[in-house]
């Protein structure tokens, strides 16, 4: 994609929105040291939300908000300036295809990367996810290196700014390498 293009394209994302939150609220996140990416975690498994939160706000300087549903994720997508999803494909209600579905209906939606979340990654569900341009698959359960590194990877690829922006901060803050050791922690 050129690169003026993809300029256009992340202005537009940072305007869509409202800002979200009292001025301090707002304040106080500029101050933190996120940068602009948001990832949104849509998983009905709180354990799985979690762990991927922790995960990427440990290893990334970015907003990280979870949902526990397809329609949550739709209204907090609405709600705030996402950059990255995390979707589920298997949940109660919405299905991950069904949200996604509603996601790329939505003109003002429909272009956010998608990352499927999925523990049985079958040929007919990666043809079926290809067809509403879905970035990657991770299968459950996932080891932190391969969630970061897929983040990173699309991250990198939709927004290079933000991927040399993240680097620095990753070699400034000594974010740590993932082990064993840490692995097994979890």
């Amino acid at each position: 994609m050129r690169s003026d293009v993809l300029e256009d394209y992340h202005g537009a994302l940072r305007h869509m929105s409202q800002p979200s939150g009292t001025e301090e609220e707002r304040n106080e996140s500029m101050t933190s040291g996120k940068h602009g990416i948001t990832v949104l975690i849509i998983d009905d498994d709180e354990f799985t939300r979690q762990k991927a939160k922790m995960i990427l706000e440990d290893n990334f300087p970015y907003e990280v908000l979870t949902s526990p549903s397809g329609m949550d994720g739709v209204d907090s997508l609405i709600r705030n300036n996402v950059h990255l999803i995390l979707l589920d494909v298997t949940m109660p209600g919405w299905s991950g295809f069904k949200t996604l579905s509603v996601i790329r209906e939505k003109v003002l939606l429909r272009n956010i990367p998608v990352i499927m979340l999925t523990a049985a990654a079958d040929r007919d569900s990666i043809i079926r996810a290809s067809r509403y341009k879905v970035e990657d698959y991770i299968r459950k359960p996932f080891l932190p290196e391969e969630l970061v590194s897929r983040v990173a990877k699309v991250v990198w690829e939709h927004w290079p700014d933000e991927g040399f922006e993240t680097l620095s901060w990753i070699l400034r803050n000594g974010s740590e390498p993932w082990t064993e050791d840490t692995i097994s922690e979890m």
